[in-house]
């Protein structure tokens, strides 16, 4: 009976053995994230977005009091702007996909998560008459704050030029809203009352209802290597949209683009 419980007690700890082993190899198994974060963009450029239309009536939308700017446009002739401008900065972080059957992470594809800031876009119908001595000029303006999601596409050409294309899209809500009816005159050819002086035009100033926005859109760029970790190139996007005014009708964003000076930090 000893001599069992002695031989029990020498084969425990062999047995034991393979049992740590084991656990210790299953660590470096353990499952990875399905995600990993593989660098920064940031971006400084111009964005614009041109409407299927813009007319006096699509102008009041934006109004929170219309019948406060009501003016006298008999005999003035209407000259509708359809689109609009602005200066955005962008920031996004980039995720590199797990490839399950290497267990390693793709470099060849993003997925690219971000915001952006945009400056003020101007809305604007004009309404002037032959001699050019009379003009009202209805404005909209506000700022946009955008979320955004892409997927890319990453390519190289030789050692240093990067290129990535893709399909993304953003939701946006405006911020600093506002209206202005501006009456002036035209000074010379090519001007236009908004860009007069101060004393030489009048300016009255509304409330404007929040705008919300929504885009489809393709981006791709190309980046050239400058060191390591950074990159610096030119983003491009272009694609289509919607505006949208709580109770009115959506207003269709045919075209949507952005041209950027942008650079990447990448991640090792």
């Amino acid at each position: 009976m000893q001599m069992k419980m002695l031989l029990c007690a020498l084969m425990l700890p062999c047995l034991q053995t393979p049992s740590y082993s084991q656990t210790g190899k299953a660590s470096e198994y353990e499952p990875k994230r399905q995600w990993k974060a593989a660098g920064l963009n940031f971006g400084l450029g111009v964005d614009w977005d041109q409407y299927k239309s813009m007319s006096l009536e699509r102008i009041m939308v934006f109004a929170k009091h219309p019948e406060r700017m009501q003016r006298d446009l008999a005999n003035l002739s209407e000259d509708a702007t359809p689109v609009t401008a602005g200066v955005a900065l962008y920031g996004s972080i980039a995720f590199a996909p797990l490839d399950y059957r290497t267990g390693t992470y793709r470099n060849d594809r993003e997925l690219r998560v971000g915001v952006g800031i945009h400056s003020p876009k101007e809305a604007m119908v004009t309404y002037k008459n032959e001699d050019l001595d009379t003009s009202i000029v209805y404005c909209n303006i506000h700022g946009e704050f955008t979320v955004e999601a892409s997927y890319v596409f990453n390519g190289q050409w030789g050692k240093r030029f990067q290129w990535y294309a893709g399909g993304g899209m953003n939701a946006g809500l405006t911020f600093a809203n506002g209206m202005i009816i501006i009456s002036g005159r035209y000074f010379e050819p090519g001007a236009h009352p908004s860009t007069q002086e101060s004393h030489e035009m009048n300016q009255d100033h509304y409330k404007a209802r929040q705008v919300y926005y929504t885009r489809a859109f393709i981006p791709f760029g190309i980046h050239y290597q400058v060191s390591s970790k950074w990159s610096l190139g030119f983003d491009l996007r272009t694609g289509l949209g919607l505006q949208m005014i709580k109770g009115a009708p959506d207003n269709i964003i045919t075209n949507t683009g952005s041209f950027i000076l942008g650079a990447t930090c990448h991640f090792k």
